[in-house]
């Protein structure tokens, strides 16, 4: 894969995030209802972030052909493997724990995914950034999992 294929698979995972929270965000209130909209914007941005890098090598002939043909057969197959199965799946689960759970693996995924791609980029640090991002997301994931918040609904259900 190139590197243009490789950003537009994080424009698409980041996209996907995007959608996922704000459908756990429909389903949802009070505190719930805010934490998922905060991480639908948050990815809204990862996804601008990212397209942004692409433009920022647009005008750079090397980006259709920047490939380590290791890191990018890696990226590719993982991204095929772990990510798109989890992003095309549009289910919403039916408990908040159920929707976290998702959520973790798939944050887990990205990270790995883009520290196989940042090392593919000329300037890895905006790629770095998103990664810390979702690191950040991933934390807050494992908390409201373990937190309180959760015994407000009834067997972790949505509503």
């Amino acid at each position: 894969m190139t590197g243009r294929e490789l950003l537009n698979i994080a424009i698409k995972v980041e996209s996907a995030g995007y959608s996922y929270y704000s459908k756990l965000a429909e389903k949802t209130q009070g505190q719930l209802k805010v934490f998922f909209n905060e991480l639908a914007q948050q990815e809204r941005d990862h996804a601008k972030r990212f397209e942004e890098i692409m433009k920022k090598y647009q005008e750079d002939p090397s980006l259709a052909t920047w490939q380590n043909e290791e890191v990018s057969g890696y990226a590719e197959t993982y991204a095929k493997a772990f990510i798109f199965p989890e992003i095309e799946n549009e289910n919403i689960p039916e408990t908040v724990l159920g929707a976290l759970r998702r959520a973790i693996e798939v944050e887990k995924d990205s990270i790995i995914y883009y520290n196989e791609i940042k090392q593919l980029i000329p300037d890895p640090k905006p790629v770095e950034e998103i990664i810390n991002e979702e690191k950040e997301h991933l934390r807050k994931l494992s908390e409201k999992m373990l937190s309180e918040d959760l015994s407000t609904y009834s067997e972790g259900s949505m509503i």
